[in-house]
């Protein structure tokens, strides 16, 4: 109790220093019925990740975004926010209609966010092969009715499409999650999360759970569980952390997370100018992505806790200055994912006719790459009606062009290998 006390005043003197310093508390967010915060960031997660897609060596928007590059990426954000985000509302299922209602609901995203993850798949293989772009390594000697059949059993996954084929499974795997939470057994969940990402850690071969899955080289279950499952348990009890924590200023927090953001692109910045060091020494010890090291998932808690503070003292004008392009974008950010996957395509037939044979400056590639973010948000924004009827045709339209290929190789008939 004693150091209890010595933190809270401690805090409280912290906070009343930043206080001082912030210019008004007018500006704090207040409140709504859907938290506008999340969907601010998650919008700036999709920036990031249409940027760093679209690629390029050289763009100013990598100041912002990493470049895919930097200690944290988009996929985190996205990741850790689909997680929370999960606790709160099925929390609230949960307390309204019981928990075989929220069960039945999660198994229904799981199912759609199934046949969206498969249509999207295949076409991307479809649309690679027929366009020549050379992905999907590892696939080249493999028939058309091995592929489907690996797809449609989530055992093989495909370039930008494997993100889905993650959020497919934590969205099951949050099935007995939820049952764990109502019962009150919390630390067991986190427990066996975390613990299955341990034993990735130090043994992967001993971890391919739920299975091994061909082409998924970058979001591996066991790693990236951890921070879905964790976030869904912040989420679930969210109420109750809120209470515990009231004595935390969030000018003090703000003030930390922010020392510790600017230390971290500080070291950053000086560990990618030439340095002794070999990258392989220090990055993929601690930081890489693939494996979600512990030292990745300590940045990320101080960039989001940072993000998080700013956007909640610093509502007002942030919304005013970017609510316009982030909210819709983080409000419908499943639908800018799908969209993306096709700019992407378009960028990487379109860039050589645009740069010909030489490089793309930063402006060149920094205006490529706002080309895209602007179409993605301009269908969002300006067709909200037509992003469902979207969806359900290219499901369709996958489905039957799957089939048929299926069809001609059972008869017999010559089936172009991918």
């Amino acid at each position: 109790m004693a150091v209890r006390g010595m933190m809270q005043h401690g805090s409280q003197h912290l906070g009343r220093i930043i206080s001082h310093l912030w210019p008004t508390d007018a500006w704090r967010y207040s409140g709504d019925k859907r938290d506008l915060r999340l969907d601010l960031l998650r919008g700036f997660a999709v920036i990031a990740m249409v940027a760093d897609h679209i690629g390029g060596e050289r763009s100013w928007l990598y100041a912002i975004t990493g470049g895919d590059a930097f200690l944290v990426s988009a996929a985190e954000v996205f990741v850790f926010i689909s997680g929370l985000l999960m606790g709160i509302i099925y929390s609230g299922v949960i307390a309204r209609q019981g928990l075989g209602a929220a069960l039945m609901k999660s198994l229904q995203r799981a199912w759609s966010l199934y046949l969206m993850t498969v249509s999207l798949t295949l076409t991307l293989m479809v649309l690679s092969a027929q366009l020549h772009m050379g992905w999907g390594p590892g696939t080249t000697d493999t028939h058309w009715s091995d592929l489907i059949v690996s797809v449609l059993t989530l055992h093989r996954t495909f370039y930008l499409t494997d993100i889905l084929l993650l959020y497919t499974l934590l969205v099951l795997a949050a099935v007995p999650g939820l049952v764990l939470l109502v019962h009150a057994q919390t630390t067991y969940v986190l427990a066996g999360s975390w613990g299955l990402w341990m034993l990735w850690q130090l043994t992967p071969q001993h971890a391919q759970f739920p299975w091994p899955i061909t082409d998924n080289s970058v979001f591996n279950f066991p790693a990236w569980q951890a921070l879905f499952i964790t976030a869904m348990a912040v989420g679930y009890h969210r109420q109750r952390l809120e209470r515990h924590l009231a004595w935390v200023s969030e000018h003090m927090v703000l003030g930390i997370s922010g020392a510790f953001v600017a230390a971290v692109i500080a070291v950053h910045v000086g560990f990618v100018l030439p340095s002794s060091l070999p990258h392989v020494m220090v990055i993929e010890p601690l930081f890489s992505k693939v494996d979600l090291r512990i030292g990745r998932l300590v940045v990320f808690a101080g960039f989001f806790t940072f993000a998080f503070a700013l956007v909640t003292l610093a509502w007002a004008p942030i919304r005013r200055a970017f609510g316009w392009l982030l909210l819709p974008l983080g409000q419908e950010a499943l639908s800018a994912y799908i969209l993306h996957l096709f700019v992407v395509v378009l960028a990487v037939k379109v860039r050589p006719l645009v740069f010909e044979t030489i490089a793309g400056t930063p402006l060149g590639n920094t205006l490529f790459q706002m080309a895209g973010i602007s179409f993605i948000w301009a269908v969002i924004r300006l067709q909200p009606l037509a992003l469902p009827q979207l969806r359900a045709g290219l499901a369709r339209a996958t489905t039957l062009l799957a089939a048929g290929r299926a069809y001609l190789y059972l008869l017999g008939q010559p089936s172009r290998e991918l």
